[in-house]
């Protein structure tokens, strides 16, 4: 009675409560229990009673159970399709950003392509983005190497450009390469190391990746165009032409292209493929290309007699100095020395135009006014004006010396063009410019001997220096030493060398007095200075003359017609044609010999024929 045991039994009444059972077993004698077994009696009641007392103690655990499994149930029914739905956002964002970058990588690049100072900023710009998307690209580190380096060495001369242009090359080197970054970055790395004086070494690797390039039959026409560049730069011009020349058949649209072409043919002296391939830059560029306009300013202005050249040249340096948006600041400079050359040399040439109304026309053309005054002040603004936007510019000094000799102040411009040579003494033509300069002032043939000298040590074999050197010596009076150095300079049948041509004509006429050989030469000079109406006279007048010493007056007299029909005011010509009218003494020619006499007086009244003229127009 007073065991715990005892006391739980007849609460539980099993008979009555379960009728359907069998009696309880009777009660095992109560043992002692130990003292830990009498601190937890229920739990000795749970093990020991019947089932319906273990079910009511088990409930709790198996309730604890249900709560956990509902709620990894729930918890899977909601997060599984959240996490499906997270990773499918995921990816859209991520092919929404690669397909965002691949715009802004392929508009990089077209404005690269395009080559202007406002176009590699707005590819800088545009590979930035692409690379605040995606940080590691090795292809917009590629673009912006190669887009930074072209600012650098070509438009602005900025520590900060050239630094950003070193880190994008460092970080392009370091990504993972790709046929999209190779030709960008080899390109980049060539132009950095020969804007830092790197060239011959840049020149060597460079022609190596070229040239296994092609034996694999690839067409590497951004590799080549940058090979060419550095060639021609380096005064390889014949190397340089070979190498432009596969640039362009493998990128036939491609301004760049054609603006070192236009470039390099200008050096060479072929004036004619300089003005296609700069018209070519400007064509694919709506005519909007700098270096374009400029090349072609220059080139006019650099021809003894433009004409209405001269209003071409203003045109396209109006449009380049008032572009929007503007060009670099080195184009700029460069405009503005190109439009104090064009102001000086029109307002000097127009009073000599006997035509009133062309004289009109060029000052409304060009903006250019025949004061002398008013002349000076333009020429010396806008000379200001360059050399405070680019001091350390070669070209400056180079088109300034022009301009001084020109004017014929030949020592003042030798002096300016010897600056352009101590800024960089590795272009050939800035020697042969010199040379010229040189020519032209009294004494000078030995001065401009040793400039040539220079130059042909650094394109050695250039036909257009043979050519020059060769006018060098005749004036020396070095005339066997002349004519080999002329020969080799026309040695080539398929290269038009008309000045070395017209030159080696007038030597074996009046030196060698072989006048086959003269006439032959100087048929030839002719016909390449189908461009040059103001050379073209002069050459068919001296073919005149050697068929006059040959006793052809037949073919002396059609060359005299051929001068007067390519230059109307080649007074020259109009001289030597009277006086072989005269000698023929062809009646039926008298009134025509009066009338050539007549319009060599109003040519020049006070010139070496005027007193013949006066007695065979009477």
């Amino acid at each position: 009675a007073t065991s715990p045991q005892g006391a739980a039994r007849p609460a539980q009444q099993p008979s009555q409560a379960h009728p359907s059972r069998a009696p309880a077993k009777p009660a095992k004698p109560a043992k002692p229990a130990p003292q830990a077994a009498q601190s937890r009696p229920a739990l000795r009641a749970v093990e020991e009673d019947d089932e319906p007392v273990s079910e009511e103690v088990e409930v709790p655990r198996s309730k604890a159970k249900s709560g956990a499994a509902r709620a990894v149930f729930f918890l899977l029914l909601f997060a599984v399709p959240l996490a499906a739905g997270a990773y499918y956002a995921i990816g859209q964002w991520r092919a929404l950003r690669m397909r965002e970058v691949k715009a802004l990588l392929a508009k990089a690049n077209d404005l690269l392509k395009t080559d202007t100072f406002a176009s590699y900023k707005a590819a800088c710009e545009a590979a930035e983005e692409a690379l605040n998307k995606i940080p590691d690209s090795p292809i917009a580190h590629a673009y912006l190497a190669y887009a930074y380096t072209i600012r650098s060495g070509e438009h602005e001369r900025d520590d900060a450009i050239r630094q950003r242009a070193e880190e994008h090359l460092k970080e392009a080197r370091e990504a993972k390469s790709s046929d999209q970054t190779f030709a960008h970055l080899l390109a980049a790395e060539a132009l950095h190391r020969f804007y830092t004086g790197k060239g011959a070494e840049a020149r060597t690797e460079l022609e190596a990746t070229v040239k296994k390039l092609e034996s694999e039959n690839k067409r590497p026409a951004m590799l080549q165009l940058t090979l060419g560049i550095i060639q021609m730069n380096q005064g390889d011009l014949e190397a340089a032409k070979e190498t432009l020349e596969h640039a362009q058949s493998n990128a036939p649209d491609d301004p760049r292209v054609y603006v070192a072409l236009g470039n390099l043919a200008r050096r060479r002296g072929n004036d004619g493929v300089a003005l296609n391939n700069f018209n070519s830059a400007l064509k694919y560029t709506k005519n909007s290309h700098p270096e374009g306009l400029l090349g072609t300013a220059i080139l006019i202005l650099d021809q003894e007699n433009p004409g209405q050249g001269y209003v071409t040249a203003a045109r396209y340096v109006k449009t380049l100095l008032e572009s929007d948006p503007p060009p670099s600041p080195r184009q700029l400079a460069l405009g503005n020395a190109v439009r104090a050359y064009l102001v000086s040399r029109v307002s000097t040439d127009i009073p000599l135009f006997s035509d009133k109304a062309f004289q009109k026309t060029l000052e409304e053309g060009t903006g250019v006014s025949a004061d002398a005054a008013k002349a000076r002040s333009e020429i010396q603004k806008a000379e200001d004006q360059a050399l405070a936007l680019d001091r350390t510019n070669p070209e400056l000094f180079l088109v300034r010396g022009k301009r001084l000799v020109f004017e014929k102040k030949f020592d003042e411009g030798a002096a300016e063009i010897r600056k352009a040579i101590e800024l960089n003494s590795q272009m050939a033509h800035f020697h042969v410019e010199l040379a010229r300069a040189l020519l032209k002032k009294q004494g000078g043939e030995k001065e401009a001997e040793d400039a040539l000298r220079k130059a042909l040590a650094l394109v050695p074999g250039s036909p257009k220096l043979l050519s020059l050197f060769g006018q060098v010596l005749f004036r020396q009076r070095k005339v066997d030493e002349a004519v080999a150095t002329l020969e080799k300079s026309v040695a080539d049948p398929k290269l038009k060398n008309p000045e070395a041509r017209y030159l080696l004509g007038r030597i074996y006429r009046d030196e060698k007095k072989d006048y086959e050989k003269a006439a032959g030469l100087m048929e030839k000079a002719a016909a390449e200075y189908f461009s040059d109406s103001s050379m073209a006279a002069s050459v068919y007048d001296d073919l005149g003359a050697t068929y006059e010493l040959k006793n052809d007056k037949d073919r002396a007299r059609a060359n005299y017609e051929k001068s007067l029909n390519a230059d109307r005011e080649f007074s020259a010509a109009y001289c030597h044609y009277a006086r072989l009218l005269a000698k023929l003494g062809d009646p039926k020619d008298r009134d025509k010999q009066k009338d050539v006499a007549k319009e060599y007086l109003k040519l020049d009244a006070q010139g070496e024929c005027a007193a013949d003229m006066q007695r065979l127009a009477q």
